[in-house]
């Protein structure tokens, strides 16, 4: 079923984020350019994380733009580790990656540009111990 899911990959990119932190005021901004109407997809952020990381969870805030401009702003909760504190990504050492679903079943109505903002939505001004964070669209 994996092979299947990356064969079907259509847009995946990653931003590294600054050793010190993501400040809230960072925005990460994925462009993807949609040449297909019909098709229906999956929507998932990638998470990447080390052990100084000091939550359980990370919560975003999306925000997505159409071509024609029209925004949709949502929030995302990713949790990153159970109850007793143990990460559950995939990843040797201290550092985890994690696959978190984000959107199910969509279609891109419009083609051209497709614009998705990525912000931490923690209470911390700059968060430490999230390495990079991706943005994958899958085709169903």
């Amino acid at each position: 079923m994996l092979a299947a899911c990356v064969n079907n990959v259509v847009f995946q990119d990653s931003k590294e984020l600054p050793a010190y932190g993501w400040n809230k005021d960072s925005v990460v901004v994925f462009n993807y350019i949609a040449t297909d109407t019909a098709g229906i997809y999956d929507i998932v952020i990638d998470v990447r994380n080390d052990g100084s990381y000091r939550y359980q969870n990370l919560w975003l805030f999306v925000n997505s733009f159409s071509p024609d401009f029209i925004e949709f702003k949502d929030s995302l909760e990713c949790v990153l580790a159970d109850n007793h504190g143990k990460w559950i990504g995939k990843g040797s050492g201290s550092l985890r990656e994690l696959p978190v679903s984000y959107a199910e079943q969509i279609k891109f109505p419009k083609l051209g540009v497709y614009r998705f903002e990525l912000i931490q939505g923690m209470r911390e001004d700059t968060l430490v111990g999230i390495h990079d964070i991706g943005l994958r669209i899958i085709k169903n």
